[in-house]
């Protein structure tokens, strides 16, 4: 009998703590609007690989792990940034596509790289009270030369008071300081 608690105990243990809980890092999009803004009157692309889009990433929260897909959330938000920027936006299949690229006229193409961590005060609660975000994107132009690079950095917190009704409150808040770092940049750069 004694063997049997054990056992019940050691599963349920295991249960909570052995797998990750499932986050979404994308910040509302309506917080990422710009009034003001003199669009670029340019038409640009963004590659983000299959592989990447496909890519799940853990990192710590409290008493277990989290677990998201860092380049298919943050999509939609490097998307409305740049919408609120150029004319026109397009996913490009490749870097190297130049009938999809001269067929949509694009002249710059975005290419971002993310890097997240998370971390949490509390092994009693597992959703990150810390999450940060580095942004390394390059932009070339319809000839592949790099033009204009930027590496981001951003960093969200949230307690528990804050994140009760959404556990992915502290990544949110870290990648819409980020994109919104981003956009300025892109807008303060001259180079487009």
């Amino acid at each position: 009998m004694n063997y049997f608690k054990r056992s019940i105990i050691l599963l349920s243990l295991f249960l909570l703590i052995g797998c990750g809980h499932s986050i979404n890092i994308s910040p509302p999009l309506n917080t990422l609007d710009k009034d003001g803004i003199h669009k670029i009157d340019k038409n640009v692309g963004y590659f983000i690989s299959k592989e990447n889009i496909a890519k799940e990433i853990t990192t710590p929260g409290g008493g277990d792990k989290v677990k998201y897909f860092p380049y298919k959330e943050s999509e939609p938000a490097l998307k409305k940034i740049l919408s609120n920027i150029f004319d026109q936006v397009h996913r490009v299949p490749s870097v190297t596509d130049l009938q999809f690229i001269t067929s949509n006229n694009i002249s710059y193409i975005f290419t971002p790289e993310f890097k997240t961590d998370s971390s949490s005060e509390s092994m009693f609660t597992w959703p990150p009270t810390k999450f940060s975000i580095i942004i390394d994107c390059k932009a070339v132009d319809k000839a592949g030369i790099v033009l204009w690079q930027t590496k981001i950095t951003s960093e969200g917190n949230a307690e528990f008071a804050k994140f009760k009704h959404d556990f992915s409150l502290a990544a949110k808040r870290a990648t819409k300081k980020a994109f919104t770092k981003l956009q300025d940049e892109i807008i303060e750069s001259g180079k487009f």
